[in-house]
């Protein structure tokens, strides 16, 4: 029995030495030292070995160079501990000092302002080796966005007292790099240069240096591609794809190429229309809208705006919800693009409420004449559009929404106008310089929107030496709330030219009212009592006879039509006026004269958003009862708002001191391009071409002069401003080669 039980005993033994053995190479407990701003989990995310692991000297050395990688400690070591239960694994950091301050140096074309978003580090915390490499390669990425492709970065520890440390990043910016060439393949339709037209991105030219041509952006090179395959597509190049624009850089990288490949296919033509749906509109009424005519080359532009024409028609009868879908069958065999419009109109609606939110100032009825709807009128997108453009050109708003809102009844819609008002009124003072009147003291009191009733009021006064203007006007949109207008002007002015003195002192009373929504008629009664006088011994004849005082008693009447989608800062639209003005006669006066002006002008939307203007302007007079024109009822073709490049006058009539004496007919046509410069401060470029002169007699067309300059257009907190150097291209003996003109008023 004995000798059994030895046994056992011997064989227990046996069995549990090598459970014991195990034990002892078990990790039984994971801790870590040393840490003092860096948290805990920060070590014990880097390490793989966990509690109850069989320990593995492998996995320790690689959890060692886990923890250096966080880039948090500058050292690590490992402590281990036996116990009967297993083995105690401590992991001894030692940490980074804190960071005490971050220079940036070297950088002199780039703000240190626009990095901070680059630096992936801050004071205060601890120092990290690797958030100091990411640091360097953001601010790397920054450069190569500015086209710096080979800028350098490096960073440099000092270690100061209380340790802590300080960092410096050292940049070399080196040169940028400019895009010397872009290169097209595969395009035979278009050539290069058009294409190259197209886009924002640019090569290198003579003036990069100025205009900053010749950078490369991803976002503007993404916009060209798309830019390039919308222009293939609006020329009936439908399956034009363009492959992605490959980026080269030269050796030295100093330079870049862009190469980009064009897969053209076939010019496709518009082949069959048709409609299928509800066709709220007759057929033959939506066929004769539309731009896309069969037979003519498909355009993708014309395409889209036709589905909005239809969706508009559709809307215009009341169906505010109404989806065109439009469907296209693409027929490689005929290269012909079939298309359907599907129509599907929804609910018939009617404005139910108007609510007016945002202004602060402005009256509600302000607003609400404005509206060319009324609520329980039938839906109208027409309607909807004409008074959002009505309530722009009120002036008195930066923003206009008119937002469509469903109601709970389906066949009702509410209308929010939200809207954000603008400064309208200013003080203003200024000094001002041109070359013909020299310094200009001006000054001027305006409220566009006095106490949100949409009166306007103007006082203003211009002093020079050589002018003395006083002017005040009070305008009434809607007066007694009906849809008349009414104007009351008063003013004083004396003016000295070359040879004579001209005083004119009076004022006029206008009545308009509309006849559509963008046609007004307007009448206007206008007394002066105006004098010639100080004329010089050597003047002309002419002159000499308009010596003395004069009355003019007239009446006008003015016929405008304005589709002008916002009057300060027009994009698309034209403008129309004539007007026939007759003095004298049964309205009384001394001076008995007939005169009448026609002016046309229209803005055109272009790329890039910018515009293209033109205005065409004819004017007549003539006398009667055995009068002459008065000289300064005549027409001053000259200065900024009839040929540029011209003194007041100077391009027309003059007698034989080279005074202007102004002419009885005037003929002058305006071509300006205008540019956004930054959309925010509402400033535009403008490049100016004119060509008129003022002439007597039915020389229409003979001796017509030109002038062509550059200019700025500001919508400034004071109204807007135009300052513009016009260049005489054909100037004569004693006519400046350059004139610098500067005004505020409207824009057109």
């Amino acid at each position: 029995m004995k000798g059994i039980i030895l046994c056992i005993f011997f064989a227990a033994i046996c069995l549990t030495g090598p459970a014991l053995a195990q034990d002892a190479e078990k990790i039984v407990k994971i801790e870590v030292v040393g840490n003092e701003r860096i948290e805990r989990g920060v070590v014990t995310n880097a390490i793989k070995v966990k509690d109850q692991e069989m320990y593995d000297p492998d996995k320790i050395r690689e959890d060692v160079k886990n923890i250096y990688k966080t880039g948090f400690f500058s050292d690590v070591q490992v402590d281990m501990q036996q116990t009967p239960e297993g083995r105690i694994v401590t992991f001894v950091v030692v940490e980074r000092p804190p960071i005490s301050d971050i220079v940036i140096t070297g950088n002199r074309k780039v703000k240190t302002e626009d990095l901070k978003d680059s630096i992936k580090v801050k004071t205060g915390a601890v120092l990290n080796t690797e958030k100091l490499k990411e640091t360097i390669d953001e601010i790397k990425k920054y450069y190569a966005s500015k086209n710096y492709y080979t800028a350098n970065v490096t960073y440099a520890i000092d270690y100061e007292e209380g340790y802590r440390a300080k960092v410096t990043f050292v940049i070399d910016e080196s040169e940028k790099a400019y895009v010397r060439k872009i290169e097209f393949m595969g395009n035979k339709a278009f050539k290069t240069s058009k294409l190259k037209d197209l886009m924002r991105t640019r090569e290198k030219g003579w003036f990069s240096w100025f205009t900053n041509s010749g950078l490369l952006e991803d976002e503007a090179l993404e916009e060209d591609r798309r830019n390039i395959e919308a222009f293939y597509a609006d020329n009936g190049y439908v399956k034009a794809k363009l492959g992605v624009p490959q980026v080269r850089l030269s050796k030295d990288e100093k330079e870049i190429m862009i190469f980009m490949t064009v897969t053209e296919g076939d010019a496709y033509k518009v082949g069959t229309i048709a409609f299928k749906g509800d066709l709220v509109v007759p057929e033959e009424v939506l066929k004769g809208v539309l731009e896309n005519k069969p037979g003519q080359t498909f355009r993708a532009s014309l395409f889209q705006k036709d589905m909005l024409t239809i969706t508009d028609l559709c809307q215009d009868k009341g169906y505010a919800f109404a989806e065109v879908a439009p469907l296209t069958v693409v027929d490689d065999q005929t290269t012909v693009v079939n298309v359907t419009y599907a129509i599907t109109k929804g609910p018939q609606v009617f404005f139910n409420r108007v609510s007016i939110t945002g202004n602060v100032r402005t009256r509600d009825k302000v607003v609400r004449r404005e509206l060319r709807f009324a609520e329980g009128d039938l839906f109208s997108a027409s309607k909807l559009n004409e008074s959002k453009r009505r309530l722009r050109n009120t002036t008195f708003f930066k923003e206009v929404d008119l937002k469509v809102v469903k109601t709970d009844e389906p066949d009702k819609v509410n209308i929010d106008a939200v809207v954000e008002e603008r400064p309208t009124g200013s003080i203003s003072m200024g000094v001002g310089y041109s070359s013909y009147e020299n310094v200009i003291l001006t000054g001027s009191i305006s409220q566009d929107n006095f106490l949100g009733t949409g009166i306007r009021l103007f006082l203003g006064a211009a002093l020079s030496s050589i002018n003395q203007y006083f002017d005040f006007t009070i305008s009434h949109p809607y007066i007694f709330d009906l849809d008349l207008s009414a104007a009351l002007s008063v003013f004083n002015q004396e003016r000295d030219f070359e040879t004579y003195k001209y005083k004119v002192a009076g004022g006029s009373i206008t009545l308009g009212r509309p006849i559509t929504d963008i046609t007004r008629l307007s009448g206007r009664y206008r007394y002066e009592k105006a004098d010639v006088f100080d004329i010089d011994f050597d003047a002309s004849d002419y002159v000499q006879d308009q010596a003395g005082k004069a009355t003019t008693s007239s009446v006008s009447g003015l016929i405008s039509r304005v589709t002008i989608d916002d009057i300060l800062m027009p994009t698309k639209g034209s403008a129309i006026d004539l007007s026939v003005e007759l003095a004298g006669g049964p309205f009384g006066g001394t001076n008995d004269f007939v005169k009448g002006v026609v002016s046309a002008g229209r803005f055109i939307p272009l790329f890039w958003d910018t515009v293209f203007f033109v205005r065409g302007t004819v004017g007549f007079t003539t006398a009667y009862s055995g009068q002459s024109v008065p000289i300064y009822e005549k027409f001053y073709v000259g200065g900024i708002n009839t040929v540029r490049g011209f003194k007041y006058g100077e391009a027309g009539p003059k007698d034989i001191t080279d005074t202007p004496i102004g002419g009885d007919n005037e003929l002058f046509f305006n071509f300006e391009w205008l540019f956004p410069i930054s959309k925010a401060a509402g400033l535009r470029g403008v490049i100016f071409f004119d060509y008129g002169h003022g002439f007597n007699g039915s020389k229409w067309f003979n001796d017509m002069r030109s002038g062509a300059g550059f200019g700025l257009r500001w919508l400034s907190p004071f109204g807007p401003i135009r300052a513009e150097l016009g260049f005489n291209l054909s100037p004569k003996s004693g006519e400046p080669r350059n004139v610098f003109d500067f005004t505020m008023g409207k824009a057109f």
